[in-house]
């Protein structure tokens, strides 16, 4: 049996193409051991293990309704920040006792604070393991801190996870492939939706060169057609529909 780990890199609202991908795996019958992700990619990680494609669109459906708020202090009428709208949002549609209960074990990264610093405090990489999360309270947190951006946010806000704060994931490294251990799956599906994202993920890929892994490498056919902070529907679905065009097609390379 292949043992295969799926990957995806940050990338804010752009991670709605993401979103098209669980419809193609699960047409092909493709089985993830490991589910990983940094940021929107670590969401999408948590919602493939949660296992409803019709919850994950009903969750961009519902984005669609607000906007974006740049400061806690611009949340009014429709207006929102990230890390509220993953509270009202993604933590109440999502089955997380089903991220919890998943065969698939999903990796998180988040950005810890480990020290004083300018502009932005020292950070550290940490990951967490759906293996070692314990309970689904832990989990939201976790989820809120991978994609907790702190100028969206609130600059000196972060989310803490047992005594220690924590920041989005990408701020230490966008893209996850450090997190598979040399010889630990045959095949590694790696994505990436951003601009630096893909830029981080050319780098990576070069210092990857020599791992004994099969790669498969999914990257926008297109120009997305939505940007880092992009909540209509139209457009989010048009990245969606993008999404799973793009993974039919890697399926379809891969077989």
């Amino acid at each position: 049996m292949v043992r295969r780990a799926l990957l995806m890199a940050s990338g804010a609202n752009r991670g709605a193409y993401y979103a098209g991908f669980m419809g193609p795996i699960r047409e092909a019958g493709l089985d993830f051991g490991i589910l990983a992700g940094v940021s929107a990619g670590g969401i999408a990680a948590a919602w493939f293990a949660a296992g409803s494609e019709e919850a994950l669109l009903a969750s961009w459906r519902e984005a669609g309704r607000w906007r974006i708020a740049l400061h806690p202090w611009l949340q009014a009428g429709r207006f929102r920040t990230v890390d509220r709208l993953i509270q009202e949002i993604t933590l109440k549609i999502m089955d997380l006792e089903a991220v919890l209960g998943s065969p698939a074990e999903v990796r998180l990264v988040a950005s810890r604070i480990a020290g004083p610093g300018f502009p932005l405090p020292r950070l550290e990489r940490r990951v967490f393991s759906s293996r070692e999360i314990g309970d689904t309270t832990e989990l939201g947190l976790v989820l809120r801190a991978t994609a907790f951006v702190p100028w969206i946010n609130g600059f000196r806000a972060s989310v803490r996870i047992g005594g220690e704060r924590y920041l989005d994931g990408g701020l230490t490294g966008r893209v996850p492939l450090e997190l598979i251990r040399p010889g630990e799956v045959d095949e590694i599906w790696v994505a990436a939706c951003s601009p630096n994202g893909r830029r981080e993920l050319d780098s990576e890929l070069e210092r990857f060169s020599g791992r004994p892994e099969r790669l498969v490498v999914i990257t926008p056919s297109r120009p997305l057609p939505v940007e880092r902070w992009t909540t209509e529907e139209s457009k989010i679905f048009e990245a969606i529909e993008l999404g799973r065009r793009d993974m039919e097609e890697a399926i379809a390379r891969a077989s």
